[in-house]
């Protein structure tokens, strides 16, 4: 039986358990030689036969085969989206656990997890920082949903972790572990995590101390809905400016090549790293770029991108960069805070002109102290899927806080019988997760007059500003219901940050509990939460 961590990736994913050193080690899909880099990609044949991961990428060019990526990104969206990326028979909540279940526990391949290593004990999964911060985003409590529910994986599934905490919990793990080997102190201060990937840049600012300690001090990001602020959304400009320069025309977002046309891109980028790195270096380091400006630096598939258009193609990210780590500096200058080491993790972190960037954008240069260059471009890549696994196995406790104030309104009768609202307070912003495992109650009993009860939900987002209300006239329907019952009502937020409201009959114990996913969604249709400000 294993404990395992997994980087659900919007590009590839990363499966990590222990090795029989007890260190985490990342498995090849298919064994033994296959990727580690697992393509978050899956193929549907027409004799119900599916394939994932590089196996589904070689047919994605095929017509007679339905394939689909970058699904995970999918999974936040309202279900009337659904239409403009899935057919009527799929959804990326449908699509995303038949991805898992192919890689995590089909008895049907010799090259599922479970098939090659045995049972799954204990799973970690990771997901964007933005969605545990945006509490109205529903891709993480679908992602749990199904990973519980239609995976049956309800008793395995220790929690969702964020990715920059993730990653923050190998390097307090690694950087433990090699000070005791060298005999020294180990590393304990602040630590900034900037994490990008296919689909999000997110940061974590971490205080990381005593043993394998790993606290949240603050997080923020950027590219919570669609693919425009990381890897996906480079790889399509590159392959459509490529495209465009070749045939006269950009290919429609629909058309399978475009797909094709990225995977063949995105396999360049990673093959020629190295060289492609010490390219870009010299062409940014000259005083007159303009001179090499029009020379290629990718080819791929018969087309190719000069300096000039990948500096075009990386210019919206480069830009959402800065707004991130802006509003880092402006917390930290707020708080009296300083970052004591950087760590960039996730695949397209690796990619030179992201760590430009992130260094010219916190007024730091390459060789600065801060920048930990204990940490290998494998290291850097798999330290979310290696942090998740340590999570899964106790060897790493990150202590997460919960941002948002929840309450509610009820409405019951003063001494007098005259109609009066309590506004409740059950879930305090800034609370530790460990605090909120286990239900807030609201102290004194309630009675109710039918089998439902009509609750008012309210949140304060990050808990300031305005406090945000929501009816639940028909949702709630109670656990035990007599003339003479009384009930505890109360909320708890499990270690995913999924927030329930609690129902319990007093004289019975019996339960029930409501996530609160969906109708916060409601309350926010179409925002993103940026630095405690609503906006579109």
């Amino acid at each position: 039986m294993s404990n395992i961590g997994l980087d659900f990736g919007t590009t590839n994913s990363i499966i990590s358990y222990l090795n029989s050193n007890g260190e985490p080690e990342s498995y090849p899909c298919p064994p033994p030689d296959g990727s580690k880099y697992i393509p978050s990609f899956i193929a549907y044949h027409d004799d119900n036969y599916i394939e994932i991961g590089n196996a589904a990428r070689m047919v994605a060019h095929d017509q007679q085969v339905e394939t689909y990526g970058h699904f995970k990104m999918r999974l936040p969206l309202d279900t009337s989206e659904f239409y403009q990326y899935f057919p009527s028979n799929r959804t990326p909540i449908s699509v995303t656990t038949d991805y898992l279940r192919e890689l995590l526990i089909s008895d049907d391949n010799s090259y599922s997890f479970s098939s090659q290593k045995g049972e799954i004990q204990t799973l970690v999964v990771s997901v964007p920082e933005i969605w545990q911060r945006d509490i109205y985003n529903l891709g993480r409590e679908r992602l749990q949903t199904l990973i519980k529910k239609e995976l049956g994986l309800e008793k395995q599934l220790l929690q969702l972790v964020s990715e920059p905490v993730a990653a923050a919990a190998y390097y307090a793990w690694m950087t433990q572990r090699s000070a005791a080997q060298k005999n020294s102190q180990p590393f304990q201060g602040n630590l900034l995590v900037c994490d990008m990937g296919g689909g999000t840049f997110d940061v974590s600012l971490c205080r990381i101390y005593g043993n394998h300690k790993v606290e949240v001090l603050y997080f923020d990001g950027q590219g919570d809905k669609g693919l425009e602020s990381a890897g996906v959304a480079f790889d399509r400009r590159i392959v459509q400016q490529a495209y465009s320069k070749k045939q006269g025309q950009s290919l429609q977002e629909s058309d399978s090549e475009l797909m094709s046309l990225m995977g063949d891109f995105e396999r360049v980028k990673i093959n020629t790293h190295d060289r492609s790195t010490r390219l870009f270096i010299n062409y940014l380091n000259l005083e007159e770029k303009q001179d090499k400006i029009d020379d290629e630096i990718y080819k791929f598939s018969g087309y190719a991108v000069t300096f000039g258009e990948v500096e075009e193609a990386f210019q919206p990210i480069k830009t959402g960069i800065e707004a991130v780590i802006n509003r880092v500096q402006s917390y930290l200058k707020q708080q009296d805070l300083k970052i004591d080491k950087l760590f960039m993790v996730g695949g397209f972190c690796q990619f030179i002109l992201v760590q430009r960037a992130i260094m010219d954008a916190l007024k730091i240069d390459k060789n600065d102290p801060r920048i930990d260059r204990s940490f290998n471009i494998t290291n850097s890549a798999y330290a979310i899927s290696y942090g998740a696994c340590l999570i899964a196995n106790e060897l790493v406790n990150p202590i997460e806080k919960y941002v948002h104030t929840l309450g509610i309104i009820l409405e019951t009768f003063d001494s007098h019988s005259e109609p009066i609202k309590l506004e409740i307070t059950l879930i305090q912003g800034g609370s530790n997760l460990e605090e909120l495992a286990q239900p807030k109650f609201y102290s004194e009993p309630i009675i109710a007059f039918n089998h439902k009860i009509s609750i008012t939900l309210w949140l304060q987002l990050l808990s300031k500003g305005k406090k945000h209300q929501h009816p639940l006239p028909d949702m709630i329907e109670l656990p035990y219901c007599s003339s003479d019952a009384k009930y505890k009502i109360g909320m708890k937020v499990d270690r995913s940050q999924i927030s329930y409201l609690v129902l319990e009959e007093i004289r019975s114990g019996n339960r029930l509990e409501y996530p609160l996913g969906n109708v916060v969604s409601e309350m926010f249709p179409g925002h993103v939460l940026i630095d405690g400000i609503m906006s579109e």
